[in-house]
């Protein structure tokens, strides 16, 4: 691995270049030469500050690219969801982003002297799903984690160190809240409102009923169309040219491990070399001629809007949006990664937006029209009606009475369960997330729908008998308390973030 790595250092050093440059545009680290245009940063500039420590641009570059790495490759993204949502109490991040938070609790880590061993940090590596193959840890994903780690500037080492950041932020909740015990009246709710059936009938207001009767006038598609003109443009259509480096298939059926890592390596090879002469040639790139000296096969697919990509791209949902958001200034893409390779390419042609006349789209604002108003008949309708039935049920009428005077029609529906949908109701899961907050013999706030709104009369609620009753409740405890627990830490976290007191460079402009 180690050859491997000096053969194809050239592109390694430029893609690590490129990572680093586009890491601290963000977060500030830069000088910018107003005359010259070109943006400069060193990796020893400062980067940020915290607990007044600080961090140079290599720094924290490195923590940036390992966390990048692990939701991009270890598919680790339980690791970053968890540090994106810790931060200050008012629901923003810390001012370093992810970075500054992933600083906070390493600090935090070493304060508290928690700390994986290597043998811990290996094993929780290995048990990751893009290292194993059928459940079972495979030396040559491992081998292909560490070659595409490489492309990183990350070591072995550094996958240890994101390993043992994972773990720590575990062990240092467990510690944060070890002595909360969740209340036993909310537990009790909670378990309550999770397993008892709720037997309702609804009222339904289909919005194809208020647009019988509805009439658009010529005037109001004019006005119509002169408000919302912009929106009223063609779709952008892409071209596009690519290679394609295709991932060994059947590799799970390759006995040999030697063999896997040497197919794998194979395609490594192929678009290690593509990469590294079109970011060499910069501008100046061609992936046609690229592929004529590398001898690769170039796909051409004719123009297509986003939305509705042509039969080879159907499934790579990630090629077709970088396909879609590739800058026009860069010739060749950087490779694209999906389930079945790598894509490298470039954009033959763009057909931008263009504006639409009103007899070329004067059905879709016709349309457009009636869909508002008759919105606002239901809205206004299903208010109505609510209050209607809201009082008439206070003063101890029946719900069939009121609804036979408003000549409106009450449905059964088949008895509900909050936590799991009833395949044959349309909607159950919002209707029974309503009912669950509306008191029996009341009416609910309204549901909307795929075909309009309903309102939801709450008929009883019976608590299901059940052998396992004491287990399930446990199990509602259970996850009461972690639920809580971790509101409990991320308190405490931003308190901490707080104290931190994250410092990141301001932008500074300076004349040639």
């Amino acid at each position: 691995m180690l050859e491997f790595f000096r053969r194809n250092r050239g592109a390694f050093l430029i893609i690590l270049t490129i990572v680093i440059i586009i890491t601290f545009s963000v977060s500030g680290a830069w000088r910018y030469d107003k005359n010259a245009q070109v943006a400069q940063a060193l990796p020893t500039d400062h980067a940020m500050t915290v607990f007044g420590k600080d961090y140079t641009n290599a720094e924290a570059g490195q923590v940036s690219r390992s966390l990048q790495f692990a939701m991009q490759h270890l598919s680790m993204f339980d690791l970053y969801i968890g540090l994106s949502s810790l931060g200050k109490q008012d629901g923003s991040n810390s001012g370093g982003g992810i970075v500054g938070t992933a600083l906070v609790l390493q600090q935090l880590l070493a304060d508290t002297g928690i700390r994986a061993s290597d043998a811990e940090a290996v094993e929780a590596l290995k048990k990751l799903p893009n290292m194993q193959t059928n459940g079972v840890f495979d030396p040559s994903r491992g081998q292909q984690v560490e070659e595409t780690a490489g492309m990183y500037g990350l070591s072995t080492a550094d996958l240890l160190d994101i390993m043992r950041l994972k773990i720590g932020l575990e062990k240092l909740k467990e510690l944060v809240t070890k002595n909360y015990a969740v209340s036993s009246l909310a537990a009790e709710k909670q378990y309550a409102s999770s397993q008892q059936t709720m037997k309702v009938s609804t009222i339904a207001f289909d919005t194809e009923t208020f647009k019988k009767d509805l009439k658009v006038t010529d005037e109001e598609i004019q006005k119509a169309y002169d408000e919302g003109k912009e929106t009223y443009k063609t779709v952008e259509k892409r071209a596009v040219k690519y290679v394609f480096f295709e991932t060994p298939k059947d590799l799970d059926k390759v006995a040999e491990v030697e063999k896997r890592v040497a197919l794998q390596k194979a395609v490594s090879d192929r678009l290690n070399a593509f990469t590294e002469k079109s970011l060499a040639a910069g501008r100046d790139a061609n992936l046609e001629k690229l592929a004529t000296e590398l001898k690769e096969k170039v796909e051409t697919i004719a123009a297509f809007e986003q939305a509705t990509p042509p039969e080879a791209l159907k499934t790579e949902a990630a090629l077709v949006e970088a396909i879609f958001t590739q800058p026009k200034t860069q010739p060749v893409s950087d490779a694209v990664k999906t389930d079945k390779g790598w894509y490298v390419f470039t954009v033959s042609a763009i057909e931008e937006p263009k504006q639409q006349e009103l007899a070329a789209v004067k059905d879709k604002v016709k349309d457009g029209l009636i869909d508002k108003k008759a919105a606002e008949a239901r809205s206004k309708a299903v208010n109505e009606v609510r209050d209607f039935l809201a009082a008439g049920l206070k003063d101890k009428k029946k719900i069939e009475d009121l609804v036979k005077e408003k000549k409106l029609t009450l449905s059964p529906v088949t008895d509900l369960d909050a936590a799991t949908p009833a395949p044959n109701v349309p909607n159950s899961t919002q209707i029974a997330a309503e009912a669950a907050k509306t008191g029996v013999g009341q009416i609910s706030q309204a549901v909307d729908t795929d075909k309009g709104t309903v309102l939801v009369y709450v008929n009883a609620k019976e608590l299901r008998k059940s052998d396992n009753a004491a287990s399930l409740r446990k199990q509602q405890a259970d996850s009461l308390a972690s639920k809580e627990g971790e509101g409990i830490f991320q308190a405490w976290f931003a308190k901490k973030v707080e104290e931190a007191h994250i410092e990141t460079p301001v932008r500074t402009e300076t004349a040639a």
